[in-house]
């Protein structure tokens, strides 16, 4: 039977009035009289669903489900504690430098000086960081903390926009791995010049290698295009979750507005004299990630908004980050415990429905530095895949094994293959197989070491197969991962990678029926075309890339998710969506007991609302996200309404012009970091570390 798209907005509609009362309890970190203390409020009304959350790790139920009872997980406080250098102001190491190689005034100020070249591409600029950053490798190769060395004279010059707990925190934290990366990376080659063009702007990137596609595909030819079919059953129901960034270190009470990386936070160098301006709410703020009762309210609101009880979803993924954003403060324990936390919450919020999630740039320790079991014979054992990452998958796995999301064998996939990755069929029959992307992620230094190389990592060679296994089967695969491998309003990816990515989505376009990206916390999409998009038409257009808005705020973004209409005959996606939380109303959830989630728009409704580019209950189609794009680069309205709902509709709107603009468009149809500087007009990096 044909299933009309209007009924998921009326039952949103009138979903809305249905309120039950049971009572709310949280449990938070507040910050009175210049310090820190516990809380507790209770709220005798709201919305009564499935699950039942107590929340901060005082005592947990779990939401019913077909499941057998999993563990539960209990935060443990002094998980949460902030390190101990978090208000060095002195040397962290006093050692000498390795003889014959520079001091650590001499590298600070080698290294500061690139900074101030205020990335300027070109060949002296780039020499000269090759050979700065070969000088570096040379000293961490017989002295691997040389980070803790240089500290202070590195972040004493900078302290005037970043500072010294800034500064030290971070060399402090990356000194293991980054002393151990830097002498396995060819600094004069390739690997050099990559990093030089992201880290500090000196060098362009270097094209990416020739391909041998008919290797890499196994001498497999490409299919003839499939013929899409319109829905003609119920569509499936499809949660889709992203960049929840809990924050166990919220306070409530204190600065949101401040002028740090990161707010609503009293770190050990706050100074709790200074008055507070604007007090952290309980559920949330635009400069500060996401305090539990925001995060957890997706839960309490999805039966609610969307009409539909948490049985009539068939499963939901999540595209990773779960960790905040405070880089420079991490520890290894919280990191683990705001990773295991928010799984927990999400098994407790979703009634049993199952979730098939991915990991995030931000999802290990440190922040995005993955390494892989490839390198472990040019890397020190501190710093190679057994001590560094494999402790990460073991427990994440774990996790997800014991919620019932993934079986053993699946789990047992994301340690064994070293990648974090696994491969998992539905009970409908979908293939999910989820990537990591920190393969080519810019922040992962890992990835460096023959970062212009062809899958150094493997990752796409198990890809390839994974794909044709499912296309001799002719099964449907949804690819789940984190990072974006185009551009929105920048770019963040190794050009080899992506590139490489791109032509295993054109191969590959009738088995894969959806991509599905976050990271960015906007709102966002990409389109893949045929043969290296050389020409963009509906007719080479090959997939659509949904990059998912984020649960957080952070920055000066609403709160978001997602769900999708799916064909149950071919996994297609009919409609999207997407709800949000605008934070200007957090004194009137206060007042209320929680937060309000309302639709924001239905993806058909928005971008065809006249039913010219779509037949009725046909799929979202490449195609048509095509025509799409089409219209937001020559209709004002309709670019001002797609950069409008980028932000959840975040307010003041701020008019997107000049270079922003372009970073904009190109980014709609360059889903790989070649083509995005080719509609850019240049190879050269945007995007720089510092």
């Amino acid at each position: 039977m044909k299933f009309s798209l209007l009924v998921a907005t009326a039952w949103a509609l009138l979903a809305q009035a249905e309120d039950t009362t049971s009572p709310l309890t949280f449990t938070y970190s507040t910050f009175t009289n210049h310090t820190v203390a516990p809380a507790t409020t209770t709220y005798s009304l709201n919305p009564s669903h499935t699950s039942s959350v107590v929340i901060s790790g005082t005592g947990k139920k779990s939401s019913s489900s077909t499941h057998s009872a999993p563990t539960s997980y209990i935060v443990n406080p002094a998980d949460l504690a902030y390190p101990s250098f978090s208000n060095v102001v002195g040397p962290l190491a006093s050692s000498a430098p390795a003889p014959g190689l520079l001091n650590a005034t001499q590298l600070a100020d080698e290294a500061l000086a690139l900074i101030l070249q205020l990335k300027v591409a070109n060949s002296t600029n780039c020499q000269t960081c090759k050979n700065v950053m070969s000088t570096v490798a040379a000293r961490m190769k017989v002295q691997q903390e040389t980070l803790s060395d240089i500290a202070v004279p590195f972040c004493l010059p900078l302290q005037s926009f970043l500072p010294m707990p800034i500064c030290i925190g971070l060399l402090k934290i990356g000194s293991t791995d980054i002393g151990g990366i830097f002498p396995a990376m060819d600094m004069q080659g390739d690997d050099g010049q990559t990093i030089c063009a992201f880290m500090f702007g000196s060098c362009d990137l270097p094209p990416p290698p020739q391909l041998d596609l008919n290797t890499l595909f196994q001498g497999t030819e490409k299919p003839a295009p499939r013929e899409l079919s319109t829905c003609k059953k119920e569509p499936l129901k499809v949660l889709h979750i992203s960049d929840y960034h809990l924050d166990m270190r919220y306070v409530v009470g204190s600065e949101a507005n401040c002028t740090g990386p990161v707010c609503c936070r009293v770190f050990p160098y706050t100074n709790v004299s200074t008055p507070i301006e604007e007090p952290a709410s309980l559920f949330g703020n635009y400069l500060c990630d996401t305090p539990e009762a925001l995060a957890t309210s997706v839960f309490r609101s999805v039966p609610k908004v969307t009409g539909y009880e948490w049985s009539e979803f068939s499963f939901g993924i999540f595209t990773g980050d779960l960790v905040s954003h405070d880089l420079w403060e991490l520890t290894e324990p919280y990191v683990l415990s705001e990773e295991l936390e928010s799984y927990q919450q999400f098994f407790d919020g979703m009634g049993g429905v199952k979730l098939y999630p991915t990991l995030g740039n931000h999802d290990t320790y440190p922040h995005a530095f993955t390494a892989f079991p490839d390198q472990n014979s040019i890397l020190p054992y501190n710093a190679s895949y057994p001590v560094q990452e494999k402790y990460n998958y073991e427990n994440v796995s774990a996790a997800w094994e014991n919620y019932g999301w993934l079986t053993a064998k699946e789990a047992q996939m994301v340690v064994n293959s070293g990648l974090g990755i696994y491969r998992a069929v539905t009970a409908e029959g979908l293939v999910i197989i989820s990537l990591n992307s920190d393969v080519w992620y810019y922040f992962n230094l890992y990835a460096y070491i023959g970062a212009n190389k062809i899958d150094m990592t493997g990752m796409f060679g198990k890809l390839i197969t994974y794909l044709l296994e499912a296309e001799a089967k002719n099964q449907a695969v949804w690819l789940i991962q984190h990072v974006n491998v185009g551009g929105s309003t920048d770019y963040e990816a190794l050009p080899a990678a992506t590139d490489l990515y791109y032509q295993i989505i054109d191969r590959f376009n009738n088995t894969i029926r959806g991509t599905f990206f976050g990271h960015t916390h906007d709102d966002e999409l990409g389109v893949f075309y045929t043969n290296n998009a050389t020409e963009q038409t509906a007719q080479t257009a090959a997939n659509v890339a949904y990059i998912m808005p984020s649960v957080t705020a952070y920055t000066n973004l609403n709160a978001g998710f997602r769900y999708y209409l799916v064909d149950p005959d071919t996994f297609d996606i009919i409609d999207s969506l997407t709800y949000y939380a605008n934070l200007s109303n957090t004194n009137e959830w206060t007042a209320n007991g929680d937060v309000t989630w309302e639709l924001e728009y239905s993806a058909r409704d928005t971008y065809d609302p006249s039913g010219t580019l779509l037949a009725p209950n046909a799929p979202l189609s490449a195609a048509f996200w095509h025509e799409v794009t089409q219209e937001i680069y020559t209709n004002e309205t309709m670019f001002e309404t797609y950069t409008d709902l980028r932000t959840k509709k975040f307010r003041p709107y701020t008019p997107v012009t000049g270079l922003a603009r372009n970073l904009t468009l190109c980014g709609l149809r360059s889903m790989s970091v070649p083509i995005f500087e080719r509609c850019l007009g240049s190879m050269q990096s945007t995007t720089s570390f510092l």
